[in-house]
């Protein structure tokens, strides 16, 4: 049963994902059945199409290969969505634009902007409302791009905003369904351009846009607003995405998901231990130092890190680097203190243990 994915794309048990994708291609292409060629087969495509789903992921070829077929059940529907969605670009990048099928209407332009965050608001995740100058369908027009709304249907694709096209190839005769150029999708041409539009249809318009960024978003992260970017001629919106820039902390590092500090105390801090207020982008927290810390140790609280967005792991750890203050202008009754512990000092003890035992 483990075998039958395999033997389905032609390739080992051992298979490289380089080679499984190799395997895929060719399979797709034989058995496609738009390719129009004596081998296709809508139904071993669909098998194809399942098996290339579960091998090219790594954790589910781990549970098809122990468990098999039971151990990915579920994820068919998903997965076969995907595979026949990178069919149709290989497909795409043999014979060129349109594709093999009917591709639906054609989307508008994505747009990106940038925003810059305090760590404290990753750490809470923020609201924020920016200014977008997009495309969006005329409203004098209602994007017809007609004047007056006065438009002849389009003799080229009659009124169906589509033309189809068959190609020979190697592997026989492609069929593809593109957007009419004629009338960009619309199937209508107007008969008088709009003068607001000069008859595209749509127009430039500054749009207020307000993003919910999450809680743990990180620097250089992309977040997709869906159906925010550019209006289309003929169809649907672009999405906008905003790409995130993480500002600099005064007091912390981020790494992934945990954050870094060094924290100054004093010597009787780490001698006999001692409880400091520490600065923290939720809210200021109580560290407790250990007696006999030493310089530059480095002490680790779980779940004080930032918010993950991993499932797994609700925050990361904050680790404290331990850096301890050393008066540079003694007075002449503390160098006599010191220069008592350091005589009395014995030799199989750290400083610190000795301006333990001598304060205690």
């Amino acid at each position: 049963m483990t075998k039958e994915y395999y033997e389905l794309l032609g390739v080992g048990e051992d298979a490289s994902q380089d080679e499984i994708k190799k395997a895929y291609r060719k399979k797709a292409k034989k058995y496609h059945p738009d390719s129009n060629s004596d081998t296709a087969d809508e139904e071993k495509f669909k098998k194809i199409n399942k098996a290339y789903d579960v091998l090219s992921d790594e954790d589910k070829r781990k549970k098809y290969d122990r468990f098999g077929e039971q151990g990915v059940e579920g994820h068919a529907g998903r997965g076969q969505r995907r595979a026949a969605s990178n069919f149709q670009d290989i497909f795409e990048q043999i014979f060129g634009g349109g594709g093999f099928s009917n591709r639906g209407r054609k989307r508008g332009n994505h747009l990106k902007m940038h925003t810059t965050i305090t760590l404290e608001e990753a750490y809470q995740g923020v609201e924020k409302t920016f200014e977008v100058e997009r495309k969006v369908e005329c409203s004098d027009c209602d994007g017809t791009g007609a004047e007056n709304k006065n438009s002849s249907t389009c003799s080229r694709c009659s009124g169906r905003g589509k033309v189809e096209q068959v190609q020979r190839t190697p592997l026989g005769r492609a069929r593809s369904v593109t957007e009419c150029p004629e009338c960009d999708g619309r199937g209508e041409i107007p008969e008088t351009k709009c003068s607001e539009c000069n008859g595209t249809g749509l127009k430039e318009k500054e749009n207020k846009i307000t993003v919910d960024i999450p809680p743990g978003v990180k620097d250089g992260q992309r977040l997709r607003m869906s159906g925010e970017g550019d209006r289309s001629i003929s169809g649907e919106n672009g999405d906008l995405f905003l790409y995130i820039n993480l500002e600099e902390h005064e007091i912390y590092e981020r790494k992934n998901e945990d954050l870094f500090t060094t924290l100054t105390v004093g010597i009787g801090d780490v001698a006999l231990g001692a409880k400091v207020e520490l600065e923290h982008p939720d809210s200021d927290i109580q560290l407790d130092i250990p007696e006999g810390t030493q310089p530059g140790q480095v002490l680790r609280v779980q779940g004080k890190g930032m918010p993950t967005q991993r499932r797994m792991r609700n925050k990361g750890d904050l680790y404290v680097k331990i850096d301890v203050h050393v008066p540079e202008n003694l007075t002449e009754e503390q160098r006599e203190i010191l220069e008592e512990m350091r005589l009395e000092g014995e030799k199989d003890k750290t400083f610190f243990e000795t301006v333990k035992d001598f304060i205690s």
